[in-house]
């Protein structure tokens, strides 16, 4: 997968590189919703925001591509890095100043894993884990999971 830069590569970024086997036929992703620009090229997988009340994913108009909803408040946290309020402001506040009436967003404490049990029974569950690309997928996470598995003592 070919991440966009900034914060989008900062969270999942370890995550992809790390369970996701380096390739050829990488699939590009990118951010789109609400209030940003789609963009020109449309990468293979867009990350998008889910609905705050109804929890459906949002989609460009006429768009059938593969999408992969977040919650509105991640999505909002990566298309939008630098703002931080909850409602919008009216007006226009000088360059280089601050607003300071609202807390900072919490940032991750530790890098992005899939859980452990959930990406493995969602890969077997899936028809398509025999074909190579996702078995691959499946071998790779397997290699890593085990390499960090903590070694099981047998002392009687």
């Amino acid at each position: 997968m070919t991440l966009p830069a900034g914060p989008v590569t900062e969270l999942l970024g370890h995550a992809v590189g790390r369970y996701l086997p380096a390739g050829p036929g990488a699939r590009s992703v990118g951010l789109a919703g609400p209030g940003s620009r789609t963009p020109e090229r449309r990468p293979d997988v867009l990350l998008v925001p889910r609905h705050p009340l109804t929890g459906e994913p949002w989609r460009p108009p006429g768009d059938k591509g593969a999408v992969v909803p977040l919650d509105s408040g991640v999505w909002a946290y990566l298309a939008h890095p630098g703002e931080t309020s909850p409602v919008p402001a009216t007006g226009v506040l000088p360059e280089g100043v601050l607003r300071d009436d609202y807390p900072l967003p919490p940032r991750p404490w530790c890098p992005l894993t899939p859980h452990r049990h959930a990406f493995e029974d969602t890969l077997v569950g899936l028809p398509a884990v025999r074909a190579p690309r996702l078995r691959g997928y499946h071998d790779a996470y397997r290699r890593v999971a085990l390499a960090g598995r903590p070694a099981h003592r047998s002392d009687p």
